[in-house]
C-alpha cells in the first residue's frame, strides 16, 4: 500500500509472520497518539454504497465486542479505493512462530492455551457471532496469555476481504462444511478450527496431511486425524477424546457449543490433576449399548481387562463382587491407597515434583509448584537442606506472575491494582526511553518506600533485581539531560525528514516523563516549544 496516511493514521510498517503477504499494517491514531495494527482491503473500482454500508455495520458490530483474549477492533473508514479496520496492537509473537521455533508444546500448555480461547469463543457466539478463521496465526500470545485477532462479522460474503488465496495450512484449519458452503458457517465450525489447531499445538503437525490444495481440501473433508495420544504419549486420553470430538466430520457430532468445551475442559484438568486412572475413564467412555464395532469391542476389553459380553458366550453366573480376584484386587488397591495418603513425601521428592513443574514455565505449572511443592517445603522443612532454594524459587515465581500480570495491564489499558504496580510501571517507563540513571533513582525509591511491606515483596525484588542490572552498566547521574538532548536531537531530525508523528511522539516523551523534573526543566520547555509549533503547523483534520 504506497501511502504514509489513511485517514486519521499514520502507517509505518507492515505486520505478520510473513510481511510480504500480509495486509496488516503497524499504525499511529495521530490524534490519539495510539499504536494501532491496521488491516486494509484494496477494492481497485471501488465499492457498491451497499457494500459500504454493510462493511460500517461490520466495524460498529466490531467495536462492541470485549474481551480479555480478543484483541478490540477500534473502527474502521474509507480512503479512496482502500477500507481499512483498526484493530488494538498486539506485541508478542504468533502461535504459529511460537510452535516453528518450539516444535509443539507440552499438554499442560494447551490445556492454558484452550481454556481462554473458548470462553472467548463463548463471549462471540453469544453474541451471534462466528470467528470463522481460527488457526495459529490468528492468535497471539501476548506474554502467557492467547488472544485472538482479527475478528470479523463475516469474512466470505463480503466485498472487503484479502484477495490472497489460502494457503494448504489455512485449508487444514477449515472445517468441512465451509469447504462445502461458507454459508453454513456456525458456531460449531469455530468449534473445529480451534480442535484443528489444539491438535497443531499439542502434536507439531496439523490434523490432515497433503500437499497441495486439492489433497488438503479432499482430506479434511473424508480424513480421520490420528489420535494424538498415539503421537504424543503424555498426553491425557480425556484431552484427546476431546480434541476428538471437536474434529469431528458431522457438526451434529461435536461439542453443542462454547459452554459444553469449557466443563470438558474443566473436567479434563480435574481428572489429570486428581490422576484419575485410564480404566475409570475407558469405563465411563464405552457402554455395551454404545459399542458395536468389533474394533471398538477389542478396544473396550483392553482398557477395562474384560470381556463384553457376546450373544454366544456363556456367562459366569458366579457374583462378580464375590469372584477371588476382585477380592483380592480391591484389598491391594485398598493398601495401596492408603500407603499413599499416609506416607508424605520427603524434601528432596518433594524438590523433584518442584522442579518438574517449574521446568514447564507456564502460570499453571509455576502456581502449581509454588502452591503444592514450595510452600509446603518452607513450611514443613523450615531449617531444611532444600529451605532456602524453596525461599528463592517462591520469590522467582511470584516475580514472574507480578511481572506477567503488569504486563498485560499496561498492554490492555487496565487500571493498576496497588501502588507497587505504579512504581514499578514508572520506572519502566524511564528505562525503555533510555534514561537508566532516573530508573536507577525510581528502583531505589521502591526499595525505600516498599521494602518493609511483605505485600509488595515481588514488586521490590523486581525493583532489585532492575538495580543490579542497571549498576553493572556504571550509570552517569547527569544521564538524564543527555538522553533527553539527544532525543530531542533525533525529534529535530524527523521534523526534518517529514516524519511529524515520530517527533511528536519523543516531544510528548519528554513532557509526560520529565514534566516534574526542575534539573531538567529547560529542555523541557524546549520540547513544549517544538510540540506548539507543530500544532500549529500541523493540524490533522480527518477523524476516524
Amino acid at each position: 500500500m504506497p501511502r504514509s496516511r489513511l485517514g486519521p493514521l499514520a502507517i509505518e510498517s507492515k505486520l505478520g509472520d510473513y510481511p510480504s503477504q500480509s495486509c496488516v499494517w503497524r499504525a499511529v491514531h495521530v490524534q490519539l497518539k495510539r499504536a494501532v495494527a491496521v488491516k486494509v482491503f484494496s477494492s481497485p473500482f471501488g465499492a457498491t454504497p451497499e457494500a459500504r454500508t454493510q462493511f460500517a455495520e461490520e466495524w460498529k458490530t466490531l467495536k462492541t465486542v470485549a474481551h480479555p483474549a480478543i484483541a478490540r477492533c477500534f473502527g474502521g473508514g474509507f480512503e479512496t479505493n482502500d477500507a481499512y479496520l483498526a484493530y488494538e496492537l498486539v506485541d508478542g509473537e504468533t502461535l504459529d512462530a511460537q510452535l516453528s521455533r518450539r516444535t509443539r508444546l507440552p499438554w499442560e500448555s494447551v490445556l492454558e492455551l484452550a481454556e481462554p480461547l473458548v470462553d472467548a469463543l463463548r463471549h462471540l457466539h453469544e453474541k451471534g457471532l462466528v470467528h470463522g478463521a481460527i488457526q495459529p496465526d490468528k492468535i497471539m500470545i501476548a506474554g502467557l496469555s492467547p488472544i485472538l485477532i482479527d475478528l470479523r462479522t463475516n469474512r466470505f460474503d463480503t466485498s472487503f476481504k484479502t484477495s490472497r488465496p489460502p494457503t494448504v495450512q489455512e485449508i487444514a484449519f477449515r472445517p468441512p462444511e465451509l469447504i462445502q458452503d461458507p454459508g453454513s458457517i456456525t458456531g460449531r465450525s469455530d468449534l473445529y478450527s480451534l480442535g484443528a489447531t489444539l491438535y497443531f499445538a499439542l502434536t507439531g503437525r496439523a490434523p490432515v496431511d497433503g500437499e497441495t490444495i486439492e489433497q488438503v481440501t479432499q482430506n479434511v473433508l473424508t480424513q480421520t486425524p490420528v489420535s494424538a495420544a498415539s503421537i504424543v504419549m503424555d498426553c491425557p486420553v480425556w484431552l484427546d477424546k476431546l480434541i476428538a470430538q471437536l474434529l469431528e466430520k458431522d457438526p451434529q457430532k461435536r461439542p453443542f457449543g462454547a459452554p459444553a468445551v469449557s466443563l470438558a475442559l474443566a473436567e479434563v484438568r480435574r481428572r489429570a490433576m486428581s490422576r484419575t486412572g485410564v480404566a475409570e475413564h475407558a469405563s465411563s467412555g464405552f457402554s455395551p449399548l454404545s459399542v458395536t464395532d468389533e474394533k471398538e469391542r477389542d478396544e473396550a476389553r483392553s482398557l477395562l481387562g474384560r470381556h463384553l459380553v457376546r450373544e454366544d458366550e456363556v456367562v459366569d453366573a458366579t457374583l462378580w463382587h464375590d469372584k477371588p480376584w476382585v477380592l483380592i484386587g480391591t484389598l491391594v488397591l485398598i493398601i495401596s491407597v492408603l500407603g499413599y495418603m499416609v506416607w508424605p513425601l520427603n524434601e528432596a521428592q518433594m524438590r523433584n515434583r518442584a522442579e518438574e513443574m517449574l521446568s514447564q514455565e507456564t502460570q499453571s505449572s509455576l502456581n502449581q509448584a509454588k502452591n503444592n511443592y514450595l510452600r509446603p517445603m518452607v513450611n514443613r522443612f523450615p531449617d531444611g537442606e532444600h529451605a532456602d532454594w524453596a525461599r528463592e524459587q517462591i520469590d522467582r515465581v511470584e516475580m514472574i506472575q507480578a511481572e506477567h500480570a503488569l504486563s498485560v495491564k499496561l498492554k490492555r489499558n487496565l487500571p493498576l491494582r496497588n501502588e507497587g504496580e505504579r512504581l514499578l510501571a514508572e520506572a519502566q517507563k524511564f528505562e525503555r526511553f533510555g534514561d537508566t540513571a532516573t530508573a536507577f533513582d525510581q528502583y531505589r525509591s521502591m526499595e525505600t518506600l516498599l521494602g518493609d511491606d511483605e505485600k509488595y515483596r515481588p514488586y521490590v525484588n523486581l525493583a532489585r533485581r532492575q538495580i543490579a542490572k542497571i549498576e553493572s552498566q556504571s550509570v552517569s547521574k547527569d544521564e538524564a539531560a543527555l538522553i533527553i538532548q539527544a532525543k530531542l536531537a533525533d525529534a529535530d531530525r524527523e521534523m526534518q525528514q517529514g516524519n511529524v508523528v515520530a517527533s511528536r511522539r519523543i516531544w510528548y516523551s519528554v513532557i509526560e516523563l520529565y514534566g516534574n523534573n526542575a534539573n531538567v526543566a529547560p529542555l523541557v520547555i524546549q520540547a513544549q516549544q517544538r510540540l506548539s509549533e507543530s500544532n500549529s503547523n500541523f493540524a490533522p483534520n480527518d477523524s476516524q
